[in-house]
């Protein structure tokens, strides 16, 4: 395959729903940086628009910025194999890398800017927490007199443990270089004796706390004048240094930890995590509970807040679990913005629903998390609409599956599998259980779901199969396609066996499950199943039994594939997902690879390569209705796009087909057909010509109308019990079902 025509296959980064806590910034009034994964994100807040620096190998771990030279900076953790964990230096306006500082060999610990954004410091997680000095001046840049990538000055920040954050003192770059370093139970004073320009070394004090011991942790600081700095506790406590001695300590009302401190001109506002917020000035002092304000998120998804960064009057503050940014130009406000939401533990999972009531036809994206919540998401712009998400038990949530929609007067079910071996059942547009159970005695995890494909008619079951920590397979047959939400009562009852069944446990997998696929036909009588030791295993589902080799159903089409099969398989067990339409397929471990597909040898080039994610992606999801791949790792979604252009180009959707047809998973035409399951063993055989009725015509089946070509219980057609025997004579013998 062509360079050109590989590209082609790789979309562009539209999206990303997350930010690592700690490092935010604020780049102007209406602009913000977060970091998520190895990207720095830069977001236009009245829009919503995002840009992306690229560029890092590792996770983002810090972030500055400098108003003056137009620069941001952002450190990574040092990546496995490699011997430094780089800095880079990059313009604002147009996110295009300037510089990469390697010189730490730890992970970075905490960046800033000082002496008017022209040196950047730098320091790393190493046992004497390295800090070092580098040149950034914009106009000429290193025109302070050093070699480009050697540092202006090497030293020991502090070695009693972990260095928070730097803070700097306002002035020009002509005054003597003065700053702050702050975190365990310390805060350090830097001062140089000559021009910030000429400097090649600084000294270090201690701050002094007076008669009060210094706080477990000193979470920020800032300075309010060239000699007055205020540092915040994770007590709550407030302290006012001049010079490098504090001369006043305030206890406010909240024993919360400070998240951010906001100088104005002559107030100064002291955030604590709880949402209490501060203004202190000569006169007097008032409180305001953020959680009051609109659009604030609400409390069952409300985290404490951890950090925040501020512009002249506006405020970007960060939890774990929300991106919030207030404007505070005309006094305390009213109302807030949400800019980004995520769990506040890692993502395990992800369900596309395309309910036919969605006018715009986008549908809702599920998300699944440790912190047992499961969230809905509009995937139009990404918004969580809380509303619409809720917590399904105690246990963290490890899998999710929605199923298709029959029609509009049909919802489709939802299937929510947590770590304690919980499975719930409900359905999709009015959450009402239909089952709740328990799936393995001894708690194992459930790891994975899937639907099979919905018959529009109605003739033809629906299954759904759970993969379970202890290599088990659960199957559950259906009543009806989708949900009416009127017939099983208003208040959510449990209707039990009435809509769903548990037919069957599936055996043979020694480890744990790692993905499943059912086959894209109806009936859908087969389905493929992975264990993360690589060992695949085909079933029968309305037989539960396992086939005696995967080559019975190498014919049989599967769409969308999903399990790691081939050369993919030389590599690591890796999420995989088809791209349906365009030829291709998407491989994930901690980064994103399309591969053509069907993929019969290695390609002559390397496939494209989708950085952003920095670690093992758990879900990974292609939505067709807009054309777009989603992948969740840790706590963000990534969403790429294809574009427009390409799309015109790209192979139709084929529907659904009722019978079993001539493709393959690697679209080969196959030499036999499809493998159908042998019938059961007769004691007296005879010879029909075909089922007859009473009046001597030829019998159909009553589900799916196929005709019956000899008598018995099961339709050769569709393998259920339809029929009475019409031969009395005739007996069988019960085979006997396999399941290991």
């Amino acid at each position: 395959m062509s360079s050109s025509a590989m590209e082609a296959l790789s979309p562009k980064l539209r999206w990303v729903h997350g930010f690592q806590p700690t490092c935010v910034a604020l780049l102007a009034e209406k602009e913000v940086a977060f970091a998520a994964g190895k990207l720095v994100v830069q977001m236009d807040v009245t829009t919503q628009q995002q840009r992306f620096v690229l560029g890092h190998s590792a996770s983002v771990t810090c972030l500055a910025f400098s108003e003056p030279q137009a620069l941001g900076a952002s450190g990574q953790l040092l990546r496995k194999g490699a011997k430094w964990a780089e800095v880079l230096l990059w313009d604002s306006e147009s996110l295009e890398i300037c510089a990469c500082f390697s010189f730490h060999q730890a992970d970075i610990e905490a960046i800033a800017f000082i002496q008017d954004g022209e040196v950047l410091v730098s320091i790393g997680s190493d046992r004497d927490r390295t800090m070092a000095l580098w040149p950034a001046a914009r106009e000429g840049c290193f025109r302070i007199g050093r070699r480009e990538g050697v540092p202006l000055a090497v030293c020991s920040a502090f070695k009693g443990g972990q260095v928070r954050g730097i803070a700097a003192a306002p002035g020009s770059s002509d005054l003597p270089m003065l700053f702050a370093s702050y975190g365990v139970q310390h805060i350090k004073f830097w001062r140089s004796n000559r021009s910030g320009r000429l400097s090649q070394a600084v000294d270090g004090r201690r701050g002094a706390f007076g008669c009060d011991q210094a706080p477990k942790m000193i979470v920020c600081a800032v300075f309010v004048a060239r000699d007055r700095l205020v540092a915040g506790g994770n007590t709550g406590e407030v302290f006012f240094f001049h010079g490098s001695r504090a001369v006043r300590k305030m206890e406010l009302s909240s024993p919360s930890p400070v998240a951010c401190l906001l100088p104005m001109k002559e107030t100064l506002v002291v955030v604590h995590g709880n949402g209490m917020c501060h203004f202190l000035n000569s006169t007097k002092a008032s409180d305001m509970d953020l959680g009051t304000l609109k659009h604030w998120p609400a409390p069952r998804f409300r985290t404490s807040l951890i950090a925040g960064a501020w512009k002249d009057r506006c405020l970007l503050l960060s939890s774990k679990t929300h991106l919030v940014y207030l404007d505070l130009q005309q006094g305390p406000p009213s109302s807030c913005q949400v800019l980004s939401s995520q769990p506040a533990e890692p993502l395990t999972s992800l369900a596309l629903a395309r309910a036919a009531s969605d006018a715009d036809g986008t549908g809702r994206l599920y998300s699944g998390a440790l912190d047992g919540l499961v969230r809905c998401y509009d995937l139009k712009d990404f918004a969580q609409l809380e509303p619409r998400s809720f917590r399904c038990g105690a246990a963290g949530i490890t899998c999710l599956a929605v199923s298709g929609t029959a029609s509009a007067e049909f919802a489709a079910w939802l299937a929510v599998g947590c770590s304690d071996s919980t499975l719930s059942i409900m359905s999709e547009s009015s959450y009402q259980y239909v089952l709740r159970r328990s799936l393995s005695g001894s708690k194992a995890k459930l790891t994975c779901a899937k639907f099979s494909s919905v018959d529009i008619s109605g003739k033809h079951p629906l299954w759904l199969a759970v993969g379970t920590d202890d290599g088990c397979i659960h199957t559950f047959r259906f009543k009806e396609p989708g949900c009416k939400s009127s017939a099983y009562g208003a208040y959510g009852l449990h209707t039990g066996e009435e809509v769903v069944s548990k037919v069957a446990t599936l055996r043979g997998h020694e480890a744990s499950i790692f993905d499943l696929c059912f086959a894209d036909t109806l009936p859908c009588n087969y389905l493929m199943s992975v264990d993360l030791s690589g060992k695949e295993l085909a079933f029968d589902v309305p037989m539960a039994r396992r086939l005696p080799s995967m080559g019975m159903v190498k014919d049989v089409p599967f769409h969308p594939w999903t399990l790691p099969v081939g050369p993919l398989k030389e590599k690591k067990l890796s999420r995989v997902h088809e791209l349906s339409g365009r030829s291709s397929i998407a491989v994930a471990t901690d980064a994103v690879e399309i591969w053509p597909f069907p993929c019969t040898g290695p390609p002559s080039i390397s496939p494209p390569r989708l950085e952003g994610p920095s670690a093992q992606i758990s879900s990974l999801l292609f939505n067709p209705s807009d054309d777009s791949l989603l992948a969740s790792s840790d706590t963000a979604l990534f969403v790429w796009s294809f574009q427009s252009d390409q799309a015109k180009g790209r192979m139709p959707l084929s529907p659904l087909r009722s019978v079993q047809p001539s493709e393959t998973p690697d679209r080969r035409t196959p030499a036999t057909p499809a493998f159908t399951p042998p019938p059961r063993t007769r004691v007296e055989p005879q010879v029909s010509r075909g089922a007859r009725g009473p009046n001597g015509a030829p019998q159909s089946c009553s589900s799916c109308q196929a005709a019956l070509t000899a008598p018995g219980h099961f339709c050769q057609n569709c393998g259920q019990k339809r029929v009475e025997p019409l031969v009395s004579q005739v007996s069988r013998t019960p085979q006997k079902v396999a399941f290991n």
